[in-house]
């Protein structure tokens, strides 16, 4: 079965108009999550039912933002924001979500992506992951012959 993009959702902005018109296109990434974590957790609580949260450790390589309690399920969840549309998490990020999950039994995953200047977000959860964590199947057949035609 292939799983599908969940759909965009509105959040009640207006409590936040303030932290959003201070953020801006050029602020780096990580400033302007920090900005976001109070709508991230308003949004967690009060739109997605989460139980519980708290901010996730800050060790080197931690790979998402929150872990959470969701009908008593444990949840790491990860955070994007941006003014303008939806991000995903790199490449090496995935990987350690995915390591994660594979290390700790009953452990699920939630990702949060919020797109400020619209009061839109859109959440995965475990099964919607499969898109993230895989992509879309892209042929390595036309990448494989441009390299060979160039070695010669």
């Amino acid at each position: 079965m292939k799983s599908k993009r969940p759909k965009p959702k509105k959040f009640h902005d207006a409590q936040y108009q303030k932290i959003i018109d201070q953020l801006h296109e050029r602020m780096p990434g990580k400033d302007l999550q920090a900005h976001c974590t109070s709508i991230a957790e308003d949004i967690l609580i009060n739109y997605e039912g989460f139980e519980w949260i708290e901010k996730g450790p800050e060790f080197r390589g931690t790979p998402f933002d929150f872990f959470g309690l969701k009908n008593g399920a444990p949840y790491i969840i990860e955070l994007k924001a941006s003014l303008k549309s939806f991000n995903a998490p790199g490449e090496t990020q995935k990987w350690r979500m995915w390591e994660l999950l594979r290390r700790i039994e009953y452990l699920n995953i939630a990702l949060l992506q919020l797109q400020l200047n619209k009061a839109q977000y859109r959440i995965f959860y475990d099964d919607d992951m499969e898109i993230l964590f895989n992509g879309t199947k892209a042929p390595f057949e036309p990448i494989e012959a441009w390299i060979r035609e160039r070695l010669g």
